[in-house]
């Protein structure tokens, strides 16, 4: 989240802050861009601007304002800290940790009236450092966070999250209870310990989260997580309908959050099944890597895509990087060449600038299995990429990186849609939050899956959750043959390898395989149908 402020204005300045704030932004625009054609290292104008194309979602256009800003006050602790803030948010994750350490150094020299807010911004550092692989400096981080603020809630669990990723469930467990003492209605607390069955037995903090719940002075985002969380609670008791009760309001009062129009599902996957035509796939064949490095582990999420790389991850040719957000690379390089949203347009960029952002994203993926993850994985023949979305570029990883490998996670829909709507998500997966919708958007994942392997036949291995945990060894024997992997029983004994993971299922890849998640929609059978129709099924 930015923070507010500026530095004092001239008149235009604060005439097109006050245009801003009514919502006039084009004439907010044109006043700062007139001037910029007068000084076009003005700081204020600069940030205003960056500042401004930034609420617009154009975020990779607001960097580039903010920049110039910190280049002509490099002092000014709020330009600093929202550059940061919105590198981080873009996954440009080097550029975050150095200007949020910037920012973290102007909020010292002005201690110790400041040491809220840097410790605010050592939080958001630990969160960099965790995205990057930097456990150890993470931790660090927190811990100086909570050094200046022993009881900010969320340091507790940002803490408490970097421990389970590293599979201290206890520990992390005691930060999310922590959080709870400082802030017995902190939404993010009552999820986390929710999804480790931490809930079920406490009837206090159950009470507290029901008041909570029919409280209207508890924040929206508090009120949605505490509405997940209750739902798991009496799920956990086998209270299904009221179990049910509280996932559909928990849903539906984050919906009215996103205003998600379905329309824009339909034509998010028309964009990229076009933008990656025959002809884009012709086009970059001289310009392909032969580089084998990446396995891109996709599917819809709570597919059972965290078991799969969980298991890859257990072989000695293998590293784990997670849900990492490099894709974001082949984003920027097109979107500044083409200006129209990703893939918009991919087929003017020259396929020499995609290659060189395959070279890019690789060097990304082979320093995070060398931060600080020992010489082992530095020494990985592969890394996986277990973003779940990437299905959507599959064309391009496809035609890009032919030698990399390609694995599709699918699981019964019914429990795969079921699993998604009882999970908080953020705002792009809004289609989550309604039932007709999400049955609709895996209709349409369906629909972009079946193009894929209609153009590239062969080149993904579909693996179902379902056959992997009824017949574990024969499936991964299949996966690794896929992978061009020798097969090693460390594969069967996921559960014991130690690395960091940091998805909702983390607790669950750290235990056997179990057949449990199968066949869980039928719990809910009468409260589905809308989803049932949705799919067709």
């Amino acid at each position: 989240m930015t923070v507010s402020g500026t530095s004092s204005f001239s008149e235009e300045i604060r005439s097109a802050g006050r245009f801003q704030r009514e919502g006039q932004t084009l004439l907010a625009e044109t006043t700062l861009r007139t001037i910029l054609a007068r000084d076009e290292n003005h700081h204020a104008a600069n940030y205003l601007l960056g500042m401004l194309y930034h609420q617009q979602q154009q975020s990779i256009r607001a960097i580039s304002f903010l920049q110039r800003a910190v280049a002509a006050r490099p002092d000014d602790f709020v330009a600093v800290f929202n550059l940061g803030v919105i590198q981080h948010e873009l996954g440009l994750l080097a550029d975050a940790q150095h200007s949020l350490q910037q920012a973290a150094l102007l909020a010292l020299e002005n201690a110790p009236e400041n040491a809220p807010q840097n410790a605010r911004l050592q939080v958001l550092l630990a969160v960099i450092f965790r995205d990057q692989g930097y456990r150890d400096e993470a931790l660090a981080a927190v811990d100086r966070s909570l050094a200046l603020d022993p009881a900010d809630a969320d340091a507790w669990v940002t803490k408490g999250s970097l421990l389970q990723a590293g599979g201290d469930m206890e520990a992390a467990i005691a930060c999310y209870e922590k959080a709870l003492l400082h802030a017995p209605l902190h939404g993010d607390a009552c999820y986390r310990l929710s999804l480790l069955d931490r809930l079920e037995g406490d009837a206090e903090q159950l009470r507290k989260m029901e008041s909570g719940w029919q409280a209207e002075a508890v924040p929206p985002g508090d009120r949605i997580l505490i509405g997940y969380a209750l739902g798991r609670a009496y799920e956990s008791q086998r209270q299904f309908d009221r179990a049910f009760g509280y996932f559909q309001a928990a849903n539906e009062l984050q919906r009215r959050s996103l205003h998600w129009p379905l329309e824009s599902s339909a034509g998010f996957f028309e964009r990229h099944q076009r933008g990656f035509s025959q002809s884009f796939v012709d086009r970059c064949k001289d310009q392909a890597l032969s580089d084998s490095t990446p396995i891109f582990i996709v599917g819809m999420p709570r597919s059972g895509t965290s078991l799969v790389e969980q298991i890859l991850a257990s072989h000695p040719a293998v590293h784990g990087a997670g849900e990492v957000a490099f894709s974001r690379i082949f984003e920027q390089a097109v979107e500044q060449r083409s200006g129209q949203p990703f893939p918009l347009g991919i087929d003017a960029v020259d396929p020499a600038v995609l290659a060189e952002s395959c070279r890019d994203y690789i060097g990304k993926l082979r320093s995070h299995a060398g931060a600080g993850q020992g010489a082992e994985a530095a020494a990985a023949k592969h890394v996986t990429d277990k973003l779940p979305h990437n299905f959507l570029r599959i064309g391009l990883y496809a035609a890009m990186l032919p030698n990399a490998k390609i694995v599709l996670v699918e699981r019964d829909p019914l429990d795969n849609c079921l699993s998604i709507y009882q999970h908080f998500f953020t705002a792009a997966h809004g289609y989550a939050t309604d039932l007709t919708d999400l049955g609709c958007y895996y209709r349409l994942y369906q629909d972009l899956i079946a193009h894929w392997d209609n153009m590239f036949p062969g080149r993904i291995h579909h693996l179902r959750y379902e056959a992997l945990v009824q017949d574990t060894e024969s499936q991964v024997r299949l996966l690794l043959a896929h992978c061009g992997l020798e097969f090693d029983p460390a594969c069967l004994a996921f559960h014991q390898t130690k690395r960091s993971s940091s998805t909702p299922s983390d607790a669950q890849v750290r235990k056997p395989v179990y057949q449990g998640a199968v066949g869980r929609w039928q719990n809910y059978a009468k409260h589905l149908g809308l989803l049932q129709e949705a799919l067709g099924s």
